[in-house]
This record gives structure tokens, sequence and C-alpha cells, in this order.
């Protein structure tokens, strides 16, 4: 399918228009430097809807308002509009098809007002790749996205800048993104048209599975290690606590089992095992002391709950203290308090815990009445903090009892420290746990197997494309065919021959094979080598392009400036002295050589495909010899340039 550029136009605010009308074949542009040549590149790009825009600031963006770009698919026009960057619609565009020239033959400002300006994603881009032949699915992957092919992964076959087309070290435009390179060479096969959009819908699936197949594999092989460890750390933890407590532990625990088992460890017995009488009454007193802190600090939240007003605070001071006292307290079974060495009665001690025990009972008793807080809540303000006091007065005779009976006695703070120590490891086992998580290996396994079978299915549906490693390799042996015969032609190194180009249709490798070494093409050094291999890849690929139907790469090729090795901008022929002359004569020489080059590889594609491609070379370099291609030629002196 022929797809050329029958007119670059620009209009300023007023509809004032500047423009170039081109052919298929050869196009030459010539003139001085700053006229606007190279900005046609930029303007081409820029209406193939790319993101941003790289037209020179300058006379040409002071200028715009509006870009045009009139592109000619085989036997109808595609006329795209895009307003200049910076302008509050340049993300948008206009588009219309014409089957006949003569309506946009001369085209005007108000031709555009006829048209609706949409957006150019997924919109007027999507319309414009239809036309064209390429149309893509969008792939979209869970956690990832992934762009569609479209008319910007063609553009490395478009064009040449003069900083790229004598590069020694970049061959293809745009490759600088790793992304779009990858993605581009990936597609190849699909931009060539050998294969359908399907066919690269599910190389990127592959491509995203694989990378999750990998991704899962390492988590179930970390999984494994580290529940080994896990596992044997927290069996380690649990022991100890049992061994602590006078328990013993089973062998061989699963980690469920063990996590189990430490989310339900038996808490330290009131008296550990040894422990005489005299300590069991302490441990009861300090059993009672905790009881009534926390029922301290259970009135102690009901209290600023209510001072503070909040009606979720008196619902959760309610439970606490009404339903939470009941349920911890009244199970408390304090037996009556002996003396340790004559075994009678502790009378003062016995009678205070009874005042507690009937303090308790009222407050309980008071606070279960009570079914809401009212408004003017003062008086159970009062009532609670009197409770208060009456505990605060409790807990300081229990530890005066406390502190008399453990007087001078070191076993008992021996015994308490190691029911603190087994408190503490309980903690330490609680957070293991919770570290550690419970994650379920048979998760990943199934997860894992998921993925094996898209994958497998993937595989299965690629099978059907089968000749795809044919298409390869018929592709780099044409490939190589047309660039070893375009540079032959060309201005290559005699020392570097016999020319031996061989390029990696996977990789977009290129190299030349000379005396069994491959050279890369940094290695060829000088700028005439590197122009020879930028010109023979380019034309290689435009002539591919042409000749199979289902190709989508646009059939035209835009060169900035190949004469640039040959006759540098500073060149004045009139300064020169008889040696400089005749190297200036050899140049000229050379630069007829690639027009001609040019012109032929047209033909020969002509013949080949019936349709010439079209190649716009923007050029400083003019010559009788190719004035016949030449279609513009601006003066700088003259006033002459784009704008």
């Amino acid at each position: 399918m022929r797809k050329i550029i029958k007119e670059i136009a620009i209009f300023n605010e007023d509809g004032d228009k500047r423009n170039i009308i081109l052919k298929d074949g050869l196009n030459i542009i010539t003139g001085d430097s700053k006229t606007g040549k190279s900005a046609l590149i930029e303007i081409v790009d820029y209406c193939l809807f790319s993101s941003r825009s790289s037209i020179p600031k300058g006379k040409i963006t002071e200028f715009a308002y509006l870009y045009v770009v009139i592109f000619q698919v085989d036997t109808f026009y595609i006329v795209v509009g895009r307003h200049a960057f910076g302008n509050s619609n340049h993300n948008s565009a206009y588009l219309k098809v014409e089957t006949s020239f003569e309506r946009i033959d001369n085209i005007k400002f108000e031709y555009f007002n006829e048209l609706s300006l949409k957006p150019i994603k997924n919109n007027v881009q999507t319309d414009f790749e239809e036309l064209i032949g390429l149309s893509f699915n969008q792939l979209e992957q869970e956690n990832e996205k992934t762009s569609k092919l479209s008319i910007r992964d063609t553009v490395s076959f478009l064009f040449q800048h003069q900083n790229l087309i004598a590069n020694k070290h970049a061959l293809f435009y745009r490759f600088d993104d790793i992304n779009k390179r990858n993605r581009v060479i990936k597609a190849i096969p699909v931009l060539l048209g050998c294969v359908d959009a399907e066919y690269y819908d599910l190389i990127k699936q592959k491509e995203v599975i694989s990378r999750k197949i990998i991704h899962e594999k390492k988590i179930i092989e970390n999984f494994d290690i580290n529940d080994k460890d896990d596992t044997e750390r927290l069996r380690d933890l649990i022991q100890l606590y049992y061994s602590n407590i006078g328990e013993t532990l089973k062998e061989g625990l699963s980690k469920p089992k063990l996590i189990s088992i430490g989310q339900n460890l038996p808490f330290p017995p009131t008296i550990i095992p040894d422990q005489t009488k005299a300590f069991d009454k302490i441990v009861q007193l300090e059993d009672e002391k905790e009881k009534l802190v926390e029922e301290k600090l259970e009135i102690e939240r009901s209290l600023s709950n209510l001072l503070s007003n909040n009606s979720d605070g008196y619902e959760y001071a309610d439970i606490l203290v009404n339903t939470y006292s009941k349920q911890k307290y009244n199970n408390a079974n304090i037996k009556q308090i002996c003396c340790p060495l004559c075994n009678n009665l502790v009378d003062e001690l016995n009678n205070n815990i009874t005042q507690l025990e009937s303090a308790k009972e009222n407050l309980i008793d008071e606070l279960s009445k009570i079914s809401s807080f009212s408004k003017d809540n003062s008086r159970i303000i009062t009532r609670l903090k009197e409770r208060k006091t009456e505990i605060d007065y409790k807990i300081r005779s229990i530890t005066r009892n406390i502190n008399e009976l453990s007087k001078n006695t070191e076993e008992y703070e021996k015994i308490k420290s190691k029911r603190d120590q087994i408190v503490y490891m309980k903690g330490v086992i609680t957070t293991t746990i919770n570290s550690i998580g419970q994650n379920n290996i048979h998760e990943y396994d199934k997860l894992l197997e998921g993925l094996k079978k898209q994958l497998g299915d993937i595989e299965i549906a690629l099978k059907k494309y089968s000749y795809i490693n044919t298409f390869k390799e018929a592709t780099e042996k044409t490939l190589k065919g047309i660039m070893d015969r375009i540079a032959e032609k060309l201005d290559f190194e005699e020392e570097l021959k016999p020319i031996d180009f061989y390029f990696d249709i996977d990789k977009f490798i290129f190299k030349h094979k000379h005396k069994g070494d491959e050279i890369r093409l940094d290695e060829m050094g000088s700028g005439a080598n590197w122009l020879a291999c930028h010109l023979s890849i380019m034309l290689s690929f435009l002539q591919l392009s042409c000749e199979n139907e289902k190709s989508v790469i646009p059939t035209f090729l835009m060169l900035d400036q190949p004469s640039q090795v040959y006759f540098p901008r500073t060149t004045i022929k009139g300064n020169m002295d008889n040696e400089e002359l005749e190297k200036y004569d050899d140049n000229i020489q050379q630069v007829r050589k690639i027009f001609k080059v040019l012109d032929s590889e047209i033909e020969l594609i002509s013949k080949s495909c019936g349709f010439k491609p079209q190649i716009i070379v923007l050029e400083h370099a003019n010559d009788s010899d190719f004035e016949k291609f030449i279609i513009k030629e601006w003066d700088k002196s003259k006033g002459q340039g784009l704008i």
C-alpha cells in the first residue's frame, strides 16, 4: 500500500499559509541554513501525533497556529491538522478523508471551519491508523500498562535527522527510549505485515506471564526457606515457655499447629512449682490488686468519655464498666489470709478484703442499673469519682499488706521475677506469630499453576505462527542483499571491502563481517562509512515495506543533509586552493552518487511493486546533475525560506 506525503502546510491565526507540495519519487529541498528545511521533518512527526513537539523555536513557531499534512494512501487522501504545541487545543486534531485531490488542492484555512476538533488519543489517531491499515488491540494486564502498537512505532523507519544520518552510535530515530526500542523490535513482524496483530498481543502476554511465573517461583522459594526458619524459631520459643511452666512440647509439630499453640498458650499459673504457702497469699493479693487497677482504668476511661460529652464515649463507658467489670471481676475468689508462721487468720487484712469486695459489689450494682447516660451526667461523674477514690484507698491498703508479708523475703522476688519472665516470653511468641503470618503456600502453588496453564495456552496459540522463524531468516537474507548492493554503490572504504553486512532482525544489531571479524558500526572509522551504512539500512526497510502489501510502515523516507559528511557548513568554494578544489570536486561526485543511488533504488522498487515510494531530502548542496529532483530552493539572501 502506497502511503506518501502530498503536502506540508502551516497557517497562522489570520489564515496566511506557507506550504510545500511533494510528489512520489525523489524530492530534494535545498537551500541555506536556517531557512526551515529541517523543521519539515519535525512538522510531519508532530502531525503523526507525537506527544511532544520538536519544531525549532523561532520564526516558524511564532508564525504557526495550525500545522497541516496531507497524506496520500493509494487512491484517497487523509488531511491531518493540528494546532501549534502550547495551544490549549494541541492535544486534539482535525482529520478528514477525501477521495479526490481537487477539494484540497491549494487547501485554505477555512477548510477546517467545517471540521470538528477531536482528541488525538483513542480518537483521531485511532481513525488515522485504521485508514492506513494499522489497527491493533490494546493489551492490558493486571497491575501493568502495556502500550498498544501505533503509528508512533513506525516513525523510526521514516526519519533520519542531520545528527543521526551519519551517527556512529545510533541507527534509528528515537531508539534512545529503551521501551520504544524493545516494543518496535518485538513488533517488526507485524509492522512489516508478516503476521497479524494477534501475534503481537500473544508475544506481549507471553512476556508478561513469563515474568510473573519467575516472580511467583521466587516467592515460593523464599517462602520455603523462610517457612523452615520461622517454624524452628517458633518451636524453640514455645518449648522454652513450656519448660518454664513445667510443661513439655511434642516433637514434629507443623507450623500451623505451632501457631495455634502459640495463640492459645496456658497463662503462667498463680503458684509456680516449689512455691510456699506464704507466697500463695502474696500472689493472691497481687492478682486482686491488678484487677482493681484494671477496674480503676475502666472508670477513668468512662470519666474521660463522659467529660468529653461524646456519645460514642458514653456507650463505650457503659459497656466496659457495666459488662466488662462484671465478667472480669465477679469470679474473684479470695481465700481467708492466714499468717505464714502461726497459720492464724489475719483479721485486719481479711476485714480490708471484705470491705473491698463490698465496695466493688456496690459499684457494679449501681453501674448495672444505668441504662443510658442522660445529658445531665454530673451525678454519674461524681459517683464514679467517689468510687475511684475508694478503689485508690483499697489499692494502697493491699499494697501495704503485700509489703508487710513480703518484707525481707528474697525468695519471693525470685519467684516474682520468673513469673514476669514467663509473661514476657508469651508476648514475644505472640509478636513472632504476627510477624511471620500464616501465609498459605498452597495459594502460591495454585497461582503458579494457573500462570503456567496460561503460558501453555499462549504457546499453543503461537504455534500457528511457526513460520515466523522462516520469515526472520528470509528478512535477514533480503536485508543483507539490499544493503550490500546499495553500500557497494556508495563511498565505502576499500580497506573494508568486500562488503558483507548483517542485520539481526531479533535484536536490531548491525555488523559488518570482514576477514573473520564482526565490525560494529562505531568501529568502521569514517563519516562516509557511517553514512553508507545508514542509507543502506533505511533504504532496505523502505523496500521491504513497499514489497509487502500488508506492511503498515508508510512508504516515505525523510533524510536531512546526507551531504554533510562531504560539505560542512563552512565550505566556500571561492576560498579554496587547487588541492582543496580537487577534493571539493571529488566530494561533489560522492554527493551526486548519493542522489543517483536514491533515484535508482526508487526505480527498482517501482518496477517490483508498481508504485514509487517517496524520498524527501533536505539539503545544503546543489548541483545541476540532480536539479530535476529539486522541488524547492531557498536562498536566504533573497529572504526565501519556509517562513
